[in-house]
């Protein structure tokens, strides 16, 4: 009898220890499960923004065969990835390819003496000689223009090496810049005038058309 009961009891016991192990490897296998994994691409475009802002200009009274200038300042700003360019035009009304500014009925002639009219490339801008050129004349300045101009059409600044051109009637560009820059960009213009000893004397007026595009 005792037999059996020790017989049962180790029976029982076996079957203890094997339903003990069965389950701990079923809950060691739902604890350790299976995985996988996906990659999701995020998608996003930037879209381009530009803003233009340019100063006006008074050019101090002058006296006829002595050159006045000033310089005023288009302000860029834009995130576009490869910069942007600078074009200009003469917009004052009745304007033509030889002036800009008028006081009343009477104009200045742009072109008078020295200055032609920008076409564009680097064969109109022309070195202001001092007493003889007449005219309306402007160029792009280095100082005060925070980035590089690659268009090298208005020589450095200074007297003697400064190239100026007349306002042209249609939009040419006078600026570019190639590259992304965090920063607004300042381009520096000069605006130069002499006149003849028998224009009218009064105050004169005319206006030109800034356009800053990203390229």
């Amino acid at each position: 009898m005792m037999r059996e009961i020790i017989k049962n009891s180790s029976f029982y016991l076996v079957m203890m220890v094997f339903l003990v192990s069965f389950f701990w490897e079923i809950i060691a296998a739902e604890a350790t499960g299976t995985s996988q994994t996906s990659t999701a691409t995020i998608n996003a475009t930037i879209m381009e923004t530009m803003t233009l802002t340019c100063n006006n200009a008074t050019i101090p009274n002058l006296t006829a065969g002595t050159a006045q200038s000033v310089q005023a300042t288009c302000t860029a700003t834009t995130n576009g990835a490869a910069g942007f360019n600078l074009k200009v035009r003469k917009t004052t009304a009745s304007a033509d390819a030889t002036k800009t500014i008028v006081s009343g009925t009477t104009w200045i002639i742009d072109t008078g003496v020295g200055l032609t009219a920008y076409d564009g490339t680097g064969t109109t801008p022309a070195v202001w000689t001092g007493g003889t050129t007449k005219g309306l004349g402007f160029r792009v300045q280095n100082t005060g223009t925070t980035n590089a101009n690659s268009l090298n059409y208005w020589a450095a600044d200074g007297a003697g090496t400064a190239k100026y051109a007349a306002f042209p009637i249609a939009d040419q560009t006078i600026y570019n810049y190639a590259s992304y820059a965090s920063a607004a960009s300042a381009v520096n213009i000069d605006y130069k005038l002499d006149v003849p000893t028998n224009q009218k004397a009064g105050a004169y007026t005319g206006t030109v058309l800034y356009t800053a595009t990203t390229n």
